[in-house]
């Protein structure tokens, strides 16, 4: 190689170097306005949603349990099976149930025949009373005249007695008598005295009539209890939904207040667990875009309809108390009650309590005044 091909080779190196630097460097300029572009456009399309993965589906589950102890009979259910509202789950053995009423039937009959004796013993003592008041006054005023009658004999026969026109025995007899009828008289106003507290013995009566006719309102609740209690050996779906967690089987013994399953209500909504820094712009109304996990190719329409008034921490078992020991500052979580807009769009899916979901809350859309018809069917029933 000539001096003059090495000098042109030296030259051309360190131009090929400074070329390849500036395309890196515009490649690199290009890649970061790229993405700058792309990042830009992405928080233009999503800077009016708020998004959570802290959320679940939710719904109302029931506690089937018998209002009554008693022996399963026959279970009409199965796990898992969906039942209407009115539909019979289980019943239990009514026999006991039966003699109870039958019992309390017979009570009630027994209290009435009780109130119409002392009904008729009432009216007896009424009609008698004033009977026996006019006897006791006239033998009260027979008794006085003979009494006098005979004070007038006895004094007209000690007269005679100082002139010994009479005996010492006529004149004994006739102070006898009179002695005797004035005993008369005394008798005959004890005995008026007695039949003028008639009045006392008719209010006795009046309470015990009272008293076995507040027996009858007593026999005739126990009737109406018992066969309330007949009818609870009936057990029937408060509402729809589906069977879960059976735990009896014909033969059992179940307690009064023992869950005996859980019924669960068709109409699901989603609970979402919001940063606190994320609810500046969330309001009730606003339209919601629902992704079920179980269902990742599939969008649900919803609709914000309520914010717990409280972090979900306020409401646990142990709420911290920040005013005491060390404190360290962390984001809270508020729940977020969504429902599904659309129930329709449900139909033939499950989603089931539990379910994870990430809702995404438009805080841009239209605010639209939540429709009764939107609200599951078993808060619209607990409304009214």
């Amino acid at each position: 190689m000539s001096s003059t091909d090495a000098a042109n080779d030296q030259t051309t190196e360190p131009g090929n170097k400074r070329g390849k630097g500036r395309r890196v460097a515009i490649i690199a300029v290009t890649l970061v306005a790229l993405c700058g572009l792309a990042w830009f456009a992405w928080w233009f399309v999503h800077r009016n949603e708020v998004s959570t993965d802290d959320a679940y589906v939710r719904a109302d589950i029931a506690q089937i349990a018998p209002r009554v102890t008693g022996t399963v009979a026959k279970v009409f259910v199965r796990d898992n099976q969906h039942v209407e509202k009115g539909d019979v789950l289980f019943t239990l053995d009514p026999a006991e149930f039966k003699t109870a009423l039958a019992k309390a039937e017979a009570n009630l009959e027994a209290a009435r025949a009780s109130y119409n004796a002392s009904k008729r013993d009432l009216a007896v003592t009424r009609q008698t009373s004033a009977a026996d008041i006019a006897n006791a006054q006239a033998a009260l005023a027979s008794a006085q005249a003979e009494a006098q009658r005979a004070k007038a004999d006895a004094q007209r026969y000690r007269a005679l007695y100082a002139k010994h026109e009479v005996s010492k025995q006529q004149l004994d007899q006739k102070t006898t008598q009179a002695k005797s009828a004035e005993a008369q008289v005394r008798q005959a106003r004890a005995q008026l005295a007695q039949a003028q507290a008639s009045p006392d013995r008719i209010q006795l009566k009046k309470a015990q009539a009272s008293s076995a006719h507040a027996k009858i309102a007593q026999a005739k609740a126990q009737v109406q209890q018992a066969r309330l209690n007949l009818s609870y050996t009936e057990i029937r779906a408060p509402h729809d939904g589906k069977i879960a967690q059976k735990s009896i089987v014909a033969g059992s013994r179940v307690g009064a207040g023992q869950a005996a399953m859980a019924l669960v209500e068709t109409d699901p909504w989603v609970v979402a667990n919001y940063k606190e820094t994320q609810l500046g712009r969330v309001q009730p109304g606003q339209p919601v875009s629902i992704a079920i996990d179980a269902y990742p190719d599939r969008e649900f329409a919803g609709r914000v309809e309520s914010i717990q008034p409280g972090t979900g921490v306020t409401f646990s078992l142990l709420p911290p108390q920040n005013a005491t020991g060390n404190f360290v500052k962390i984001v809270q979580r508020v729940p977020v009650k969504i429902i599904f807009s659309k129930p329709k769009q449900l139909e033939g899916l499950h989603v089931s309590p539990g379910l994870s979901v990430e809702p995404t809350i438009n805080v841009a859309g239209d605010i639209k005044p939540l429709d009764r018809s939107e609200i599951p069917a078993t808060e619209t029933a607990a409304a009214r």
